[in-house]
């Protein structure tokens, strides 16, 4: 079950889309009635993975798109954003973010800089996602370290996987914004013969200063415009095909209402070319064989408010990836290697507070799944070697680091609407780069950030407990305890550098804890009309072992959504509470707590064998002042004040 928060946007949209894919179980432009989430070692259905999923598609997507990909997830359950902005907003699972949050694209890293610094955006463009899937808890094992917190996988076509149904389809959406003026264009076309399908998308986005309640945001306004095109070879047992994507992002780093015009700037661009491919082997032992290849040019630019580019971050990244399915009597698993290269550098006018580096990753995972009945297994092990080496310019040291994750999961189907799953996953993720070599002014946060050289390898030891109802009334209660040794941070002190606070890199041992509950009460259901009440609640509390809060962590909030049916319209009221948050880190300050109240009244059309969906949405309806405690900009940049969305798809 996915419950959908409000957003705090107001948006105009249009959408029209034409064919349906085979792979797919209804109309397009609708729901799909089986959810598949493809970034587990078992493609499965929620309900059937061990690790809490979320999974965002159809409809509910389409209205939930907001201006940055952390803005799209910030009110799902046990998801927060960072917001320093609402260009740059990145997702945090649990508490957790940065490198210990995973951004893919397609099942392949971002390969972006979103990682390094708050204000940096993230690269994946969330408007031509056919799904997005949220996997929370440890996923390590199959993508890397850095995944400590979780994964997002932005699932696209780019590299069209599945046979077509028919010989051509695409979409297009409109999309404005009175709370930040949004004008907003994306497209997307498909054509197919029998065993060969191309893709073209492409998206254009402008905004102005968001309006919040006390005034307006200087210097949040943004542009962005991309799009990618993408062919494929397909037969029956897989298919093979490589894409080609750029994108174009200028936005603002916001300042305090009433400021004078103008202010610091990021100009980022990316080009990303992908190969990708997966073939059936037949009946025997070994089933499967899926490769993917990225490389990715990613350059930005941090302007001054005069124009001049201050620091230039440059990035070229690669990653392979190989992995071989198997059948072995009652055994199922995976098998495969992941190698990874990044080359960064920095300059510009202004000191690089990060110095040239080039970061070689390669790694080994091994997954296997056995079931005996109403239990099923899961087991998996995972070795990496990192090697980080300064530029020869420098007198910093070369950092090597090897790490070894495991896990161990059950899944008990207690009956037929009740089961548990059980995870105890053991990850070791070594230091970034900036968290070792790091030393300078990063002017864009207004910090004088310093690394270690001597940092160590952090290791976490996860337990997590999932209990799922899907009788009557559908629910689930998660329960987690990250334990770290050796987490790495940055903590403030009460140097100032450079006319800047010091910020530097520590570790210490830390321990995380939450849980997340919701659950969906059905109140009518009787032929064309149906009333629901969804409830929700989630918490997360991080603090070093002496004690001490860490930064940037989400409150404690909850509510509820009335949610109902009649024929083809749909309407729901809502109301979400987020407690104030008092348990904060030195030199950080409280953040008052605040409630949204929402409204939502949709109704699709049959059209043939496609429909017209149109809908209207409310949020932030009290207009409250609302300031995200997990964003470091929240005295000067609260979330939107009320808005209503307006919008329709028109799918053929």
């Amino acid at each position: 079950m996915s419950l959908s928060y409000p957003r705090v946007t107001l948006a105009v949209a249009l959408s029209v889309s034409v064919s349906t894919f085979s792979g797919t179980t209804c109309a397009a432009g609708t729901e799909l009635s089986e959810v598949i989430v493809t970034s587990t070692a078992f493609h499965g259905a929620p309900d059937d993975i061990l690790h809490p999923v979320v999974v965002l598609s159809g409809d509910a997507l389409q209205q939930q798109i907001g201006s940055s990909l952390g803005e799209t997830l910030a009110h799902q359950p046990g998801i927060s954003a960072s917001y320093y902005g609402p260009a740059a907003s990145r997702p945090i699972i649990r508490g957790l973010a940065g490198d210990r949050v995973l951004v893919l694209e397609d099942g392949v890293s971002a390969l972006d800089l979103s990682a390094l610094s708050e204000d940096h955006a993230v690269s994946t463009e969330d408007a031509v996602a056919r799904q997005i899937e949220i996997i929370k808890g440890p996923a390590t094992l199959l993508y890397g370290s850095g995944a400590v917190g979780g994964a997002i996988n932005v699932v696209t076509r780019r590299i069209p996987a599945t046979l077509p149904g028919q010989s051509a389809g695409g979409s297009f959406s409109l999309r404005g914004d009175s709370a930040s003026r949004l004008r907003a264009a994306v497209g997307l076309l498909d054509l197919a013969s029998d065993d060969v399908t191309l893709h073209a998308d492409g998206y254009t986005r402008r905004s102005d200063d968001v309006t919040v309640p006390n005034g307006r945001i200087a210097n949040s306004d943004s542009r962005s415009t991309g799009g990618s095109v993408g062919a494929s070879l397909l037969n029956e047992a897989g298919y093979a095909g490589v894409s080609i994507g750029a994108l174009n992002e200028n936005y603002g780093i916001p300042q305090a209402a009433g400021s004078a015009a103008g202010g610091p700037r990021i100009d980022m661009k990316q080009t990303r070319l992908a190969l990708r491919g997966e073939q059936g082997l037949g009946e025997g032992a070994l089933q499967r064989i899926a490769i993917a290849a990225t490389h990715s040019n990613y350059d930005h630019s941090e302007l001054e408010s005069n124009g001049t580019v201050g620091t230039q971050f440059t990035q070229r990244g690669t990653e392979l990836r190989l992995a071989l399915d198997h059948l072995l009597g009652d055994f199922k698993g995976t098998i495969g290697t992941q190698y990874r290269l990044i080359d960064f550098s920095a300059g510009g006018t202004a000191p690089a507070f990060v110095p040239q580096s080039i970061t070689q990753t390669t790694g080994l995972f091994a997954f296997e799944q056995y079931a005996l009945g109403r239990l099923s297994f899961e087991a998996g092990l995972r070795g990496e070697s990192q090697t980080i080496t300064p530029a020869a310019s420098t007198t910093l040291p070369k950092h090597q680091t090897n790490s070894v994750s495991g896990s161990l999961g059950a899944l008990w189907r207690i009956n037929e609407p009740l089961s548990l799953a059980v995870n105890l996953t053991h990850s070791e993720r070594p230091p970034s780069a900036p968290e070792l070599y790091a030393n300078g002014a990063h002017d864009a946060t207004q910090q004088y950030i310093v690394g270690d050289a001597t940092l160590g390898k952090e290791s976490a030891l996860a337990y997590d407990l999932t209990l799922r109802g899907n009788g009557a009334l559908h629910w689930e209660l998660s329960a987690y305890l990250n334990q770290f040794h050796d987490y790495i941070y940055l903590a403030p002190t009460a140097q100032v550098n450079a006319g800047l606070p010091v910020f530097d890199y520590r570790q210490a041992d830390a321990r995380f804890t939450g849980f997340e509950a919701q659950v969906t009460v059905p109140l009518i259901s009787t032929g064309a009309a149906r009333l629901d009440l969804n409830l929700a609640a989630d918490y997360v509390r991080g603090q070093l072992t002496n004690g001490a809060n860490l930064p940037q962590l989400p409150p404690l909030h909850g509510g509820g959504e009335l949610q109902g049916s009649y024929g083809n319209w749909t309407a729901t009221l809502s109301a979400w509470r987020y407690l104030a948050h008092n348990d904060i880190a030195t030199f950080e300050t409280p953040t008052d707590g605040y409630t949204l109240l929402g409204a939502t009244v949709s109704h699709r059309w049959t059209l043939g064998q496609g429909s017209l969906l149109t809908f209207l949405n409310g949020s932030n309806l009290g207009d409250q002042l609302a300031r995200r405690s997990t964003s470091p900009l929240k005295a000067i940049a609260p979330l939107p004040g009320r808005s209503v969305t307006v919008g329709l798809r028109l799918a053929l």
